[in-house]
């Protein structure tokens, strides 16, 4: 039913977004250097394994570009990848050389962090545009996006509240009466409604 897709759709939300997760937009000049910041605080979490990719899975990242193990040791897919920053100090920045019109769309950086749905997730959006040849500004870095950046921050409290919020709605509409049919003719409804007994249609053969 509607009702019933409708939560699971949200559930679903929840589910994937996980408990914090920030979303950015930035562009860069095709040609050019994109820098794309990610940072965590390994005082708190402690080393932890860290990926970037090309959108936030259930699990891990999606199509993998650069990746660090618990020890800070990186592992990549191409040179034009590179992680710059003190890894060892939770810096995961970015640094995507040479940027191509084909590397627009989402980015995620994802930290794993020890619990369940707990994984710290940052998306950017990066629009590469279209050069101007012999013009100083096409190997210019990343700069923010002039269109609306949106920002989303979840937290454990709020997630909780929200998801405890849906499961009420849930139980509300699946311990609903069921209905009685409209098959039944109106005077029989009204007789069960009120228990009385229903009398049948009798004939009498000659």
């Amino acid at each position: 039913s509607r009702r019933v897709a409708l939560i699971s759709d949200v559930l679903w939300i929840f589910f994937v977004c996980g408990p914090l997760m920030s979303v950015s937009c930035f562009k860069v000049t095709e040609g050019g250097v994109a820098s794309l910041s990610c940072q965590y605080s390994v005082k708190r979490f402690g080393l932890s394994r860290v990926c970037w990719g090309r959108g936030c899975g259930t699990f891990w990242c999606n199509n993998i570009l650069v990746q660090t193990d618990e020890n800070g040791a990186i592992s990549q897919v191409d040179d034009r990848y590179q992680l710059t920053g003190d890894i060892l100090d939770g810096q995961m920045d970015l640094d995507i050389l040479n940027v191509r019109r084909t590397d627009s769309g989402p980015y995620c950086c994802r930290v794993d962090v020890d619990g369940l749905f707990n994984d710290k997730k940052m998306i950017m959006n990066l629009r590469v545009v279209k050069g101007e040849m012999n013009h100083e500004f096409s190997l210019n870095r990343t700069v923010e996006d002039p269109l609306p950046s949106l920002s989303l921050q979840i937290n454990a409290p709020v997630l909780s509240l929200s998801l405890s919020i849906l499961l009420l709605i849930a139980a509300f509409f699946f311990s609903s009466p069921p209905s009685l049919s409209s098959d039944e003719p109106p005077h029989i409804i009204y007789e069960i409604r009120m228990r009385r007994p229903v009398q049948e249609n009798i004939y009498t053969l000659d």
